[in-house]
């Protein structure tokens, strides 16, 4: 028995006689995590049965076809259909089902099948809205008919059927309808997308073959219903649909959560065209997207790696569709929550190209997989991008800041080697391959609204960000306001280390009011055309600055940050004209005046208790008392001298979850990132206010 199965119960001789639990593992955990798992322990085994009842079997006779679902030679699960007189289906007794119809032309399990494989059935009568399934393993193989061990078997409700009858069968045969070879793609076609985007119904197989998955082994194929629409195409590769009440059995998901691994089948019910998809399902439980569906009580996306269409292959037509009262109760998709739901979504981004800048560094360039428009960004952001390295439990998920102007046809990101994300990007990422990656996001951008002149001052692999605000500057035709100069100093180690060096000497030649100083910290005389020696100071500020107003731009290493912005606040450079972005551990210490003044001393305010909060670090033995004034929990440690590993400061990457100890946090603005049981994002958290004068704690593991 699994470690998850629960204890058993007694059953009713009509229903699940075995001791075992009739689910396996993965669909107990997501009965667990639906809160139906007790529940489904009692009414899953009045319900489920290890043989077919009268009914059933009587059913089965009456049906002129039959759903399957099984798995072909590399375990992939196919959704399909066998076809035949009614009595085509036939019971020799209640432990076996004996399938004697025909397979229908591009079936991809048509040739598969063999003794021993795991099969699911399900019977639909569309016009009574009935539904039977059966799950089993072949036993045997007689020319086209398959007889089948049952191994589970149960009734299905009438929820979300749509009402059809079958007004012909045998539409076609004997032409050469169906006889074409299916077309097979890696992506949807126009035509594919069509039927989906007016499809009301579609078939979905999964399976779990392991040998641990006990009297729960086995393939399944399901139904699912709703209004036309209610598949949404997210993109040529991409489809979302939302999953409503159900058994509660939760036999798809389970199998799903075992094996993302399943297969679609579509039917064109006017045309007889059969679609056959191969997708990995994301079970999306929670979360803002789920909003954007009323009625959903989950979200499955179905990315799709193969696509079989097979033209006119099904000999049936139908009557005109009366769609499940059910469906009057459901929304449908809402634009715009999809919309703001869509900047939290993972998509697929295909990579177009792959260059290197410098030793070490190097630029991914990626595109729609459909070649749409891209998602606008603002010079300065970032894209946050999730990598399956295999070998990990867990997906790695980083943000690289963009480093181009926007372009809605292609992003561009600008990599160093240093780290387990950036090394796999190195290693194995290049063009035709696909990543999956959110919206752009991050507060640190270019500000349009000012004529003074600009400043962007960066180091090492900063230089992302400050080209992006570069070209963005020089390519703007929107008449905003341009800066009358821009001054951009680079400094690197070496000077075959400036990534985009010719690109910013032509730039140069190309614009009178672009300057461009790059730096080599060590001299090197083969390249020293391209830079001038030395580091990147105040000092050097000072000589290749001319006397002026300036807004300045800096994006380095920490050490770097803290210099530089240290040594401008020393020269009366205002706080607020002074704009950074910092990396990993690197924060930078702002200062409220330009220098300390002589000044009476003024007692300090306490601060009211139902506005502020103590925060204690746990590691470093110290604590303070936090108010809204002191920012986020990533804030007020670094002000405190507690350093903490960032990224984004956004909410997205996750890099700065931290165990919180005791207390409760909350966030001003929801994350998009996933926070980790007993975490918090502490880029986005603040103490949870307790209310009623009351002081609040909040203890954080650092």
């Amino acid at each position: 028995m699994s470690a998850l199965a629960p204890a058993p119960v007694a059953a009713p001789p009509s229903g699940w006689r075995a001791v075992e639990s009739p689910f396996h593992a993965g669909e107990l955990a997501a009965q667990e995590r639906a809160g139906v798992r007790e529940r489904m322990n009692v009414d899953a085994r009045r319900g489920i049965r290890d043989y077919m009842p009268e009914q059933h079997r009587r059913f089965f006779a009456e049906q002129p076809f039959m759903v399957l679902g099984g798995v072909d030679e590399t375990g992939q699960p196919w959704a399909t259909l066998r076809i035949g007189a009614p009595g085509f289906i036939s019971t020799p007794d209640e432990h076996t089902l004996r399938i004697a119809g025909r397979s229908l032309a591009g079936d991809p399990l048509g040739q598969t099948w063999q003794v021993g494989s795991v099969i699911g059935g399900l019977g639909i009568q569309p016009a009574t809205r009935r539904r039977n399934r059966v799950n089993g393993v072949i036993t045997a193989i007689d020319g086209e008919a398959i007889t089948v061990a049952v191994s589970q078997s149960f009734g299905n409700c009438a929820k979300y059927i749509q009402s059809r009858t079958l007004v012909e069968f045998g539409v076609g045969e004997g032409s050469e309808a169906g006889s074409e070879p299916p077309v097979v793609s890696n992506r949807l076609n126009d035509a594919d997308r069509a039927l989906l985007a007016r499809a009301d119904t579609f078939f979905v197989a999964s399976a779990n073959t392991s040998s641990e998955a006990g009297m729960g082994r086995g393939a399944d194929v399901s139904h699912r219903g709703g209004k036309p629409g209610f598949i949404r195409i997210d993109d040529d590769r991409t489809l979302t649909t939302p999953d409503f009440s159900g058994n509660l059995f939760f036999n798809t998901i389970g199998n799903l959560m075992h094996d993302p691994r399943a297969g679609l089948l579509v039917i064109d019910f006017d045309s007889g065209d059969l679609l056959y998809l191969a997708v990995d399902a994301e079970i999306i439980w929670q979360g803002p997207e789920l909003d954007s569906f009323d009625g959903a009580e989950r979200l499955i996306r179905w990315r799709v790696r193969e696509v079989r269409r097979t033209v006119r292959a099904l000999p049936m037509r139908w009557s005109g569709v009366q769609y499940a009262p059910q469906l009057a109760k459901l929304g449908s998709w809402n634009e715009s929550k999809i919309t703001q739901a869509a900047t939290n979504a993972w998509r697929n981004l295909k990579v177009i190209k792959v260059s290197d800048e410098a030793p070490g560094v190097r630029s991914f360039y990626f595109q729609a997989t459909d070649g749409s428009t891209l998602p606008a960004y603002e010079p300065g952001q970032f894209l946050p991008i999730r990598l399956h390295v295999p070998g990990l439990a867990a997906p790695l998920i980083r943000t690289y800041t963009l480093s181009d102007a926007h372009n809605d046809r292609h992003y561009r990101i600008t990599v160093k080697r240093e780290g387990a994300a950036s090394t796999w990007l190195h290693e194995h990422v290049e063009a035709g391959m696909e990543i999956e990656a959110k919206a752009p996001g991050g507060a640190f951008v270019l500000e349009r609204t000012s004529g003074r002149a600009v400043v962007l001052l960066s180091a090492g692999i900063g230089i992302t960000p400050m080209i992006a605000m570069l070209n963005s500057l020089l390519a703007d035709k929107s008449g905003r306001a341009k800066p009358e100069h821009i001054h951009f100093i680079h400094g690197a180690r070496r000077s075959e280390e400036h990534p985009f060096a010719d690109e910013l000497k032509a730039a140069e030649q190309a614009h009178s009011n672009l300057s461009v100083h790059l730096r080599a910290s060590e001299a090197d005389v083969n390249h020293g055309a391209k830079s001038s020696a030395g580091r990147v100071d105040i000092a050097y500020l000072k000589s290749v600055l001319p006397f002026g107003d300036y807004d300045f731009y800096l994006c380095g290493p920490g050490s770097f940050m803290q210099d530089m912005y240290s040594g401008l606040r020393s020269l009366n450079i205002a706080d607020d004209r002074i704009l950074f972005e910092a990396f990993g551990l690197a924060s930078v210490k702002r200062t409220a005046s330009a220098a300390p003044t002589l000044s009476v001393a003024k007692p300090v305010a306490p601060r009211a208790p139902e506005r502020s909060s103590k925060v204690a670090f746990m590691r470093t033995h110290r604590d303070a008392q936090w108010s809204p004034e002191d920012g986020s929990l990533l804030d007020f440690a670094e002000a405190n001298g507690v350093p903490v590993a960032s990224n984004c400061r956004s909410g997205v990457c996750g890099t700065c979850a931290t165990r919180v100890l005791s207390g409760d946090v909350t966030y001003p603005v929801p994350c998009e990132g996933d926070i980790p049981a007993g975490h918090a994002l502490i880029c986005s958290a603040i103490p949870a206010r307790m209310g009623s004068g009351e002081e609040s704690t909040v203890v954080l593991d650092l």
